[in-house]
């Protein structure tokens, strides 16, 4: 109960149950003042056509009797029907006529304090009248009247309260199905965060909750991914680092029981075993790094043309003893680039080395460059393999994934030379992609930015 005291629920309903009171308030408030003001009014109107009755009866009967006899008579009759008390006196200030004279209630005030209406008949004043309360000259409101306010108020009251209870209901039911997702988006952040990265939620709903359930789905199977890749990175690190600590460990347990001798064949063997961890090892440092932005470009312009041919020659026999052709194409005229050529190289001889490993024999790998309208130098590596499946093409660039799982790191590599590629790159403000056709090899593009003059122009 405590908890749903602090909750976005109560605090809806007791903003709107606030925001409800001080309208009811207010309306309250000027709808009562209104109506007050018009009973006034009505009762001030009504008065008027009163006294202009009352005048008109006293000046036909003065009329009629050419004079005030037996006036008296005729008041004290009138005077309880109109619920007024009717007052009559002569040009000399005589009293001639007192509706309520038998009650024994003398006229508050003296004539001077009441005020008396002339009554004027052929242009002459015969006398004067005033209508007044029975007990004081203030006017009293007759109880239909008198009511009238009252009873608005009333009703008003009772419609605020009706349309307040049913108002906060339905604000309570509202704010239930608007914030039911939201209380299961954090069921499923807390069992999120417990580890059970399968957890999703609705996407049903409002806009605004239908796009905050998509984003925890999205990061929900980021993180669960994430933590496939983890997995599998433990698990091809374990693999891949037991291989070559297992082939040394034999070696070094023959060697030692006098099984092999510590001749330059077994000495190389392992040696390629030590070098094959280092290049593991070292691959993941830099990864890290990458990764990390920890690593220390030296950027400056320099010819992609040199660097590109320099790693082309590197790869030239390795390609040749596999019958692949490897060829290089540059534009002429190509600006100078801004680079690492330490780190491009390593780019391009992963590609490369990528390239040939995936063409068969008597396949050829092509590398060009040129640039770009948008001021960027765009090389491309394109083998003619057998190409890449289109779902597998946006995961080549991810950390150990393999197109075929089943390859070792002798045949296609942990799946790291790829990553490595994309961290470099962007570390240089550049873009990689891939494009492939099944059958008809695979084509990986990079491009950088160009090296600018003084005035700014590449």
């Amino acid at each position: 109960m405590r908890n749903w005291f602090s909750s976005l629920q109560f605090r809806l309903i007791a903003g709107f149950a606030l925001v409800l009171v001080l309208t009811l308030g207010g309306v309250s408030f000027y709808v009562g003042l209104a109506a007050e003001r018009e009973v006034e009014s009505f009762e001030n109107r009504r008065n008027e056509v009163s006294e202009a009755r009352i005048r008109q009866l006293v000046s036909r009967f003065y009329s009629e009797r050419q004079g005030w006899n037996d006036l008296q008579l005729a008041l004290e009759r009138a005077g309880p029907l109109s619920g007024r008390r009717i007052v009559v006196r002569d040009p000399t200030g005589r009293i001639v006529g007192d509706s309520h004279r038998q009650s024994g209630i003398p006229l508050l005030g003296t004539q001077a304090d009441n005020h008396f209406f002339p009554i004027v008949i052929n242009e002459r004043e015969v006398g004067s009248f005033v209508v007044a309360s029975d007990t004081a000259p203030e006017i009293i409101r007759e109880p239909p009247a008198s009511r009238l306010a009252s009873a608005v108020k009333g009703y008003l009251l009772w419609t605020g309260l009706a349309a307040g209870a049913l108002g906060i209901l339905m604000v309570g039911f509202v704010s239930r199905r608007m914030l039911s997702p939201i209380q299961a988006l954090g069921s499923a952040s807390r069992r999120l965060g417990s580890g059970d990265l399968s957890q999703r939620v609705s996407t049903s709903g409002p806009r605004e909750i239908s796009d905050l359930a998509h984003s925890f789905n999205a990061m929900a199977e980021s993180l669960q991914r994430a933590e496939e890749q983890r997995r599998v990175l433990v698990a091809d690190i374990a693999h891949e680092l037991r291989t070559p600590l297992s082939n040394i460990q034999g070696y070094l347990e023959a060697l030692k029981d006098g099984l092999l001798q510590p001749d330059a064949d077994t000495l190389d063997t392992i040696h390629q075993q030590v070098v094959h961890l280092a290049r593991l090892v070292e691959d993941l440092r830099l990864l890290a790094q990458a990764e990390g932005g920890a690593l220390d470009l030296n950027l400056e312009p320099n010819s992609l043309e040199d660097v590109l041919s320099r790693s082309v020659e590197a790869f030239r026999a390795r390609a040749g003893a596999r019958d692949v052709e490897v060829s290089l194409q540059v534009s002429p005229g190509l600006p100078l680039v801004i680079l690492d050529r330490t780190r491009i190289a390593q780019v391009v001889g992963n590609l490369l080395e990528n390239a040939v490993q995936h063409t068969p024999r008597g396949g050829a790998v092509r590398v060009s460059v040129e640039a770009t309208p948008a001021g960027n130098a765009r090389v491309t590596v394109e083998d003619s393999g057998e190409g890449i499946a289109p779902e597998d093409v946006a995961l080549v660039f991810e950390r150990f994934y393999r197109v075929d799982p089943s390859r070792s790191r002798a045949t296609g590599g942990v799946g790291l030379g790829l990553t490595i590629a994309k961290k470099l790159v962007e570390a240089h403000g550049g873009a990689i992609y891939a494009e492939s056709t099944q059958g008809q090899g695979s084509r990986f593009i990079f491009e950088l930015p160009l090296a600018k003059d003084e005035r700014g122009e590449p």
